[in-house]
């Protein structure tokens, strides 16, 4: 029994210890910092990789870099998560540099779980603001978030797009939509699959919504058409997106 448990233990910790470093690197003394929790340590080690000409080019110590503020910013001991109260940030920051240096993508597949966690605190933020009416924020955030996408998100660069003309940056946030709208057609004409972001697909709709509603009120029936006409084709079975379909296509 106590050997059943002790192999038990010892997986447990391999997994884990798996887990919580990055996943296909190769820097040997990164991972060996942060899995044995010398956050701190592993932290300065990494900056100081970003910012060499040469090691600065590799996408790893970017990612060393993110996912130590995160824990950082997570301790237990307040007086480190006061020392890093602007951890999330500093991840964000460097995740992005990450995604923008991993070129071939490889350890990019091979972390999505720590590029999600990222993503949902961005999305936080982006739909705080949202809630709140203030678009300018929610767009900054959403400028964030795009970022974090190796290959552009056409539906999401639309929902941008509808950010920034909610928040009175009409020129460009139309530019954005126009550019989307352009992609996402030819996808429907070629009869691809649009796969929307899971993390912020019910944000998406919500913003199709508040942006149609907000059209209707400016007496811009047809602008109101054209994006909900594209809505449906995307979401052909969103309730919220049929319901609002029918209200505005349906009217005289």
């Amino acid at each position: 029994m106590k050997l059943k448990l002790l192999c038990a233990s010892l997986c447990l910790f391999v997994c884990v210890g798996t887990f919580a470093q990055v996943k296909g690197g190769h820097n040997a003394k990164l991972s060996k910092l942060y899995t044995s929790g010398k956050y701190e340590v592993c932290l300065f080690k990494a900056e100081d990789l970003c910012e060499d000409p040469a090691a600065g080019r590799e996408a790893e110590p970017h990612l060393y870099a993110a996912m130590c503020y995160v824990k950082l910013y997570e301790s237990s001991d307040p007086e480190i998560a006061a020392d890093y109260k602007d951890g999330m940030r500093q991840a964000v920051k460097y995740t992005q540099k990450f995604v923008r240096k991993d070129v071939e993508g490889e350890l990019y597949a091979q972390n999505t779980d720590f590029i999600d966690q990222i993503k949902k605190h961005v999305k936080a933020e982006m739909k705080t603001n949202f809630d709140k009416g203030n678009y300018s924020k929610a767009a900054s955030s959403a400028k964030n978030y795009e970022k974090l996408y190796r290959t552009p998100d056409y539906l999401f660069m639309y929902f941008s797009g509808m950010l920034k003309c909610m928040s009175n940056n009409e020129t460009q946030g139309a530019h954005e939509m126009d550019e989307a709208r352009t992609k996402l057609s030819e996808q429907i004409v070629n009869n691809e699959t649009i796969k929307p972001d899971p993390i912020v697909k019910s944000l998406i709709v919500d913003g199709i919504m508040k942006y149609t509603q907000d059209l209707l009120n400016e007496k811009r029936k047809k602008d109101a058409e054209a994006v909900i006409t594209l809505a449906n084709k995307i979401f052909p079975n969103d309730g919220y997106i049929k319901v609002q379909y029918n209200m505005i296509v349906g009217k005289n």
